[in-house]
C-alpha cells in the first residue's frame, strides 16, 4: 500500500519528492538557512553561557562577579532570539 501523507513535513531530501514539487524548493532552502542560523545561535549561546558560569565560579566573592551575571543574561537573550526563529508564524 502506498503512503499518502505529505512527506514535505518530514523535510525529506528525497530527489523524487523535490522533482515533484519544484515550487517548494525556495521554502526548503529558506528552512535550511534558518536551521543554519539557529545552529550558530545555539553554539554562541553555549559558549557564552559556559564563559559566564566559569566567571561566576572564579569570582564568587569578588565585587566584579556581577559582570558575569550580565554575561549570563546576554546568553539568555541569544537563546531567546533562537527560540523566536523556531516560531513558524514569525518567518513570514
Amino acid at each position: 500500500m502506498l503512503q499518502t501523507h505529505d512527506r514535505y513535513d518530514d523535510h525529506s531530501e528525497d530527489i523524487l519528492e523535490r522533482l515533484r514539487h519544484p515550487e517548494r524548493e525556495h521554502q526548503r532552502k529558506r528552512m535550511s538557512r534558518n536551521i543554519f542560523i539557529r545552529n550558530i545561535l545555539n553554539s554562541v549561546f553555549i559558549l557564552v553561557a559556559v564563559v559566564a558560569m566559569i566567571g561566576i565560579v572564579a569570582t564568587h566573592s569578588s565585587p566584579k562577579s556581577m559582570i558575569w551575571y550580565g554575561v549570563g543574561l546576554f546568553a539568555v537573550l541569544i537563546k531567546m532570539v533562537e527560540v523566536v526563529l523556531r516560531m513558524p508564524g514569525l518567518k513570514k
